[in-house]
């Protein structure tokens, strides 16, 4: 009984130092990719043909501060103080690619869907759709570093670190709401405290994000599904839809899909709920 509670207590002190570090110094990695990471930001800016254009330039350093921040600490608490490999935090790819494929296809089906009965309810004229292929390589490259940093960190230590001391769904439960803690604190597309309270169901919503993809990893024990799911939500709810409302970037359908606010909907709700359950099912 007393080594279990020393387990717990352990367990909840490593997550506790873990949030408390990630978000202590999310800013200072800011500052680092502000000042001497610049010219590596211009260098990659320009490969892609959008040096010169200043809210790229902020779009790439604040994107990338997520998942500089997670590797980071990730590495510190999972490599040194744990002394376990980053494959054991479910990264083996070997017999998990068609996880990541999963992963995708409900994820965009979840959100083209969803968008989908929006929009035959209330049909809008839609605007000139725009699209640059380099614009969206660099949307690609950075999310898909942004979906990395998120996943090994909550859903690969935090998750593993509470599985080791307490029943699994209660650790995805608190996992998924820090993550939402998370979320609301580093404002990444535009979520921020202030949302929590005038959109309640974006919360709710980014909560049973959360929940659908710690079962999923749970199950099967990786996280490369929860990886690119997380990466398919992002990219259509960003440089696809604009459903954060993210302004100056290029956008594929600009302003077209606001309207519908598909993030902060109950459909949505019920279309994560019914991933859940099926996921749930399949797996017992």
């Amino acid at each position: 009984m007393i080594t279990k509670l020393k387990e717990i207590n352990y367990s909840w002190i490593k997550v506790a130092l873990f949030l408390y570090c990630f978000l202590l110094s999310s800013g200072i990695f800011h500052l680092i990719l502000v000042i001497p990471g610049k010219p590596i930001i211009n260098l990659f800016l320009s490969l892609v043909g959008s040096f010169g254009r200043w809210h790229y330039r902020e779009f790439v350093t604040i994107m990338l501060t997520n998942p500089l921040t997670s590797i980071y600490w990730v590495w510190i608490f999972h490599t040194i103080v744990n002394k376990q490999s980053f494959n054991s935090l479910g990264l083996k790819l070997k017999g998990y690619k068609k996880d990541f494929i999963y992963g995708l296809l409900i994820g965009f089906g979840i959100m083209i869907a969803g968008t989908s009965i929006l929009y035959s309810y209330n049909p809008r004229p839609f605007e000139p759709i725009q699209f640059s292929l380099n614009h969206h390589l660099l949307y690609v490259i950075i999310l898909s570093l942004v979906a990395f940093g998120q996943e090994i960190a909550f859903r690969g230590f935090v998750l593993q670190s509470l599985l080791s001391s307490m029943n699994k769904y209660l650790a995805i439960v608190l996992t998924s709401l820090a993550y939402v803690f998370i979320q609301s604190h580093i404002g990444i597309w535009g979520f921020d405290l202030n949302m929590i309270i005038m959109q309640p169901l974006i919360s709710i919503n980014i909560f049973l994000f959360g929940v659908l993809l710690g079962l999923y990893c749970i199950y099967r024990k990786n996280l490369w599904f929860a990886i690119s799911m997380n990466f398919s939500w992002a990219y259509f709810s960003g440089p696809v839809g604009n459903l954060w409302n993210i302004g100056s970037l290029d956008t594929l359908f600009g302003n077209n899909l606001i309207h519908y606010n598909l993030n902060g909907s109950f459909l949505l709700t019920v279309l994560f709920s019914i991933a859940i359950i099926t996921i749930y099912k399949r797996f017992n």
